[in-house]
């Protein structure tokens, strides 16, 4: 049987008053769509109403997650925030090596992280957190002399 002619099966055996999701689950049911899916549900002889409807409301979860930096849809590289990691990072590394470095890039860091916070962008926190931690070496330097 094609494809087409699975499909018109299909919707063929839906109610006239049936809605998009209908259909969905009638995919699901017939296992032509097995995304969202458990290794179980995938090899069950027959999926019920409740595991269907299990599916769905995985699918609408994942859907409804917050956004996150992995997330390159929301996270926009070059914006503040980027630029105060980058330079948290490297005032990090530099901090027992070349600490003239390091200072520069924590105020680097420190200054991204305020101007992102200002700006009300997401994860602004981490640039100002990495200044500070780049700091500690010099600190324990200075409370040793």
């Amino acid at each position: 049987m094609s494809i087409k002619a699975d499909a018109q099966s299909i919707i063929n055996e839906l109610p006239e008053d049936a809605s998009w999701e209908d259909l969905i689950k009638a995919l699901y049911r017939n296992k032509k769509i097995t995304l969202g899916m458990t290794d179980m549900e995938v090899v069950q002889s027959e999926l019920t109403e409740a595991d269907i409807n299990a599916i769905m409301a995985r699918l609408e979860s994942s859907n409804s997650r917050p956004d996150d930096m992995r997330n390159t849809k929301s996270y926009t590289p070059g914006n503040a925030v980027t630029l105060g990691m980058i330079s948290g990072v490297a005032a990090i590394l530099f901090s027992l090596v070349f600490p003239p470095i390091a200072w520069i890039a924590a105020i680097v860091a420190f200054g991204s992280g305020l101007f992102g916070m200002s700006k009300k962008e997401e994860k602004s926190w981490v640039p100002v957190l990495l200044a500070i931690v780049s700091l500690v070496p010099l600190i324990n330097i200075l409370a040793n002399s």
